[in-house]
């Protein structure tokens, strides 16, 4: 809760009521730049970055994140250099109270206008928010020694801003600085106002060298200093998840993505974002697949339970969400049509679910809506999904043919293609569904694939908004009404084919549900399309680096007979990621799975907590299996 006092004018900046403090100083702007920006040398440091990234603890009005971003966007600095931003808040600012503070600086006033519109809603975990100069904010709402220890990041440079160490000391805790010192990059420095005792100490215990310096203003001294001692508890995932690489690939890097889906094309965007240029191999077309259905539906998965997993799919889709909304302001034409789903009650333990996750509060507030036994979410809707492919695509070159075989050569990857030809990259990500099995470094992955059908009537009446009840009915993009889907297995290797058969099902299904639009919809008006979708055991994603399945074998032998002794990391085939196994989700998941990888190849903060990269980590099954003494 903030207080304003009487007028905009009576208060040089809102207070804090919880804390009873203020969250700047009357000239905010020019203490930012003393305290953190020349504290931590970045006016220098700047000038030379590839890749730099800044940790805050306490994002506040997101001053500090305005201040660094307008010096980085006025240095002169290689090409393609990033700016990767990551911050703690446990009490974030609604968007006006961000407005109303910012109107103090409005040198800043283009970038803040790009911050609000992109700021999150106040919900739990990790949001990334991508900017223009190549800037990347990675914002974690909730307590922050929860952030910090769930985070995965190597900082340069630390603003330690939180509110007065007397007002809340929790924030300048050893455990704090602990978990700050296992995010810091060898070397990283620090600045923060204050000179406690308590602070310095507990600094100096987490490896830090803390000297006081000229302060600013009224205070007339200040903390700064750096990392001198590399702390031992750098883990943050389970010994066979820990395959995160230790270093970034260069900006050059050259990177193939095999598939134009929406997981290639998500893949493609989410490099493009952090600096990185890949190319796509496609041996279609783009969306040729599962991904070029007249319609997608863009509704959340909500599981009844706080796992990891059911963390992801609920950011995935306010991830998504954000990133549709950011299309949509240069796309060409519709992409995404926001109309609004309504999720049906179909039966009583459907209800018992929607009362949980109303309860649980899955989502933010006014992203869930209880309507009679049935859930609404607003900002969901139908998305064109050649529109969106093409969207995420943007100008990566692609190319259209089908990539054959993968071998890895002198620490670089060997594509070789269908017409014979060759090509040597710097990694490689495998985001073509189900043919990922027809890889030998994949083919170990339990992947299944399920035949789906959709019908669209062109001619049938549009709905204003969508409903799903199992089945679902949605606008389409193009005009008129999308039914379906079928969901039946199919055999590796087979092509997927409609069916009358199919049809008449989807059409049943909505009259069993709406009689009077399903008797609206006759077979012959229909224009079926079917297509596979990749699935997995568990109805996860598979999202991160492939491993080295003979050294996971022997690394972990152990676990067949419960052994819990100390084990070696993870050994992946160093360079290969892969994308698949999104299922009938795709549309929603395929974004943040796709940021999480190219976080890990760009070196730049994991845009979701570890343990979700656990949750779809490629060896899981394996590891599970393991545990389960199922494998032979």
């Amino acid at each position: 809760m903030l207080d304003w006092g009487a007028s905009d004018n009576e208060r040089p900046a809102p207070r804090s009521v919880l804390f009873d403090d203020i969250y700047f100083s009357e000239d905010g702007l020019a203490e930012t730049a003393h305290v953190f920006l020349a504290g931590n040398h970045l006016p220098q440091r700047f000038e030379t970055a590839r890749r730099f990234a800044i940790g805050e603890l306490g994002f506040g009005t997101g001053l500090n994140f305005l201040a660094a971003s307008d010096l980085w966007r006025r240095t002169k600095k290689p090409v393609g250099a990033q700016l990767h931003f990551l911050s703690v808040e446990a009490f974030p600012l609604e968007r006006e109270d961000l407005r109303k503070a910012h109107r103090a600086w409005p040198a800043l006033a283009d970038l803040s206008h790009q911050l609000i519109e992109a700021y999150p809603p106040p919900h739990r975990g990790f949001h990334q928010l991508m900017f223009d100069d190549g800037v990347t904010l990675t914002l974690y709402l909730g307590d922050a020694l929860e952030g910090l220890a769930h985070a995965e990041a190597q900082i340069d440079a630390w603003f330690f801003d939180g509110f007065a160490p007397n007002r809340n000391p929790a924030m300048w805790s050893l455990e704090i600085f602990s978990e700050v010192a296992r995010l810091s990059a060898p070397g990283a420095s620090f600045g923060t106002f204050t000179v406690a005792g308590a602070v310095r100490r507990a600094l100096t215990a987490a490896g830090f060298t803390p000297e006081k310096r000229p302060g600013f203003g009224r205070k007339r001294e200040m903390l700064a200093g750096s990392l001198k001692q590399q702390p031992d508890n750098a883990k943050t995932r389970a010994a066979w998840f820990n395959t995160r690489p230790a270093a970034a690939l260069s900006v050059d890097a050259r990177i193939a993505i095999i598939g134009a889906g929406v997981a290639g094309a998500s893949l493609a965007y989410a490099l493009n974002a952090l600096g990185l240029t890949p190319i796509v191999y496609e041996a279609q077309t783009p969306a040729s697949g599962a991904s070029g259905n007249p319609a997608g539906l863009i509704m959340p998965r909500l599981d009844v339970d706080t796992t990891p997993t059911a963390h992801y799919f609920a950011h995935a889709y306010l991830h998504t969400i954000r990133l549709l909304n950011k299309l949509q302001q240069d796309a060409p034409t519709p992409l995404f049509n926001a109309c609004g789903v309504r999720l049906c009650a179909a039966y009583d333990h459907d209800k018992a679910r929607h009362e949980k996750r109303l309860a649980m509060a899955a989502l933010p507030d006014g992203w869930i809506e209880a309507v009679g036994e049935d859930l609404h979410f607003p900002q969901a809707g139908v998305v064109d999904p050649a529109a969106f492919v093409r969207a995420l695509l943007g100008e990566t070159p692609l190319r259209q043919i089908k990539i054959i075989r993968l071998d890895n050569q002198n620490s670089k990857w060997r594509t070789e293609d269908a017409d014979g030809n060759h090509d040597i990259f710097d990694a490689v990500i495998i985001a073509n569904g189900l043919d990922a099995l027809s890889f030998t470094q994949a083919s170990k992955l339990p992947l299944t694939g399920a035949l789906g059908q959709i019908d669209w009537f062109p001619e049938a009446q549009t709905p204003e908004s969508a409903i799903a009840f199992g089945p679902y009915v949605a606008p389409a993009p193009q005009g008129g009404v999308v039914i379906g889907a079928t969901y039946a297995p199919i055999e590796i290797g087979r092509s997927p084919a409609f069916s009358p058969e199919a049809t008449q099902t989807n059409i049943d299904a909505v009259r069993a549900k709406f009689p009077e639009l399903g008797a609206a919809l006759k077979p012959d008006g229909a224009r079926p399309r079917a297509s596979i979708r990749c699935t997995t055991p568990d109805r996860s994603p598979i999202a991160g680096p492939v491993p080295d399945w003979g050294g996971y074998a022997n690394a972990y032998n152990g676990l067949r007979h419960g052994l819990t002794h100390a084990y070696p990391d993870g050994q992946s085939q160093d360079g290969l990621y892969i994308l698949t196994g999104l299922g009938s989700r795709g549309f929603v998941s395929a974004p943040l799975a796709a940021a999480m990888i190219a976080a890990e190849i760009a070196g730049a903060p994991a845009p979701v907590e570890a343990g979700i990269a656990e949750a779809l980590h490629p060896a899981r099954f394996f590891i599970r299996d393991l545990k389960r003494a199922t494998l032979p």
